[in-house]
């Protein structure tokens, strides 16, 4: 197993004990299920059809979720950056081929955790497995926010309050992807940053 720098490792703990106070022999076992892994732009990390099995800690860069049409039209449906985990979660869970692909629109440095020895952390550990029931839950809320979003925000309001949660979409995201994660045209994008910034 590869020896990782303090610093990087901290960034896992760090987001672990905000939601489960892990005992010091929780969290080295823990941190042995962790494996670093880059990604050059454009790569997968989830391949749509195939079944999750990492979930990933994101320490540089940024990935969006992508679903698709029946036609097969890409329509990204979820971003993700420095400090969160990532993954097809449902997949993860269900042991079901993904509906979801996620890749990388920049390089990406994560760490990446093998689903299957993550569940038999939980059934050792209740600390384990009240985390991973919170990032769930977290997960689901967000989701749930970004389907009022789309349902009761206007097209500017959507544009703000990603301005406001996720500083560096604009700084990593391409612009046609923000347009199809806030459900609207890049040219009306367009016409919003330029109004804001008028």
């Amino acid at each position: 197993m590869v020896a990782f720098p303090f610093d990087k490792t901290n960034l896992v703990k760090e987001s672990i004990f905000k939601l489960a106070n892990f005992s010091t022999e929780e969290w080295e076992y823990y941190k042995q299920l962790l494996e670093e892994v880059t990604f050059s732009k454009r790569t997968f990390l989830t391949v749509k059809g195939e079944v999750e099995k990492y979930a990933y800690f994101i320490i540089e860069g940024a990935v969006k979720y992508e679903a698709y049409t029946p036609e097969g039209k890409s329509i990204c449906v979820d971003l993700g950056f420095k400090g969160s985990f990532v993954s097809s979660f449902a997949s993860c869970l269900s042991q079901q081929v993904s509906n979801i692909s996620i890749q990388a629109v920049t390089a990406v440095n994560a760490f990446r955790l093998y689903y299957p020895k993550v569940l038999e952390l939980m059934e050792q550990s209740k600390n384990a497995e009240r985390f991973h029931r919170l990032i769930a839950e977290q997960l689901y809320v967000r989701e749930s926010k970004r389907t009022y979003s789309l349902i009761s925000k206007n097209a500017e309001q959507r544009y703000l309050y990603l301005l406001e949660n996720q500083p560096d979409a604009l700084r990593l995201i391409a612009v046609k992807d923000l347009a199809s994660y806030l459900g609207i045209h890049p040219d009306s994008l367009s016409r919003i940053r330029h109004h804001i910034k008028l």
